[in-house]
């Protein structure tokens, strides 16, 4: 199912009347949604870090006995 284009204008709107006037700028809250578009695909999140990245896993461990 595509988007219309009235839908993304009236989302356009919204973004720009609401988050003026003390949330910030349209077009930070607008590139935080395409942000968030390209984290929730894993094949594009992969892309973000480079495979030689150094992880260092932390681990709690749980006595036993609790």
């Amino acid at each position: 199912m595509g988007v219309s284009r009235l839908d993304v204008f009236y989302r356009q709107l919204l973004l720009t009347k609401l988050f003026i006037g003390g949330w910030g700028k349209p077009e930070d809250l607008k590139r935080i949604f395409e942000f968030r578009k390209i984290i929730g695909d894993r094949e594009k999140c992969k892309t973000l870090v480079p495979e030689d990245y150094p992880m260092f896993p932390e681990v709690d461990e749980v006595p036993a006995h609790c």
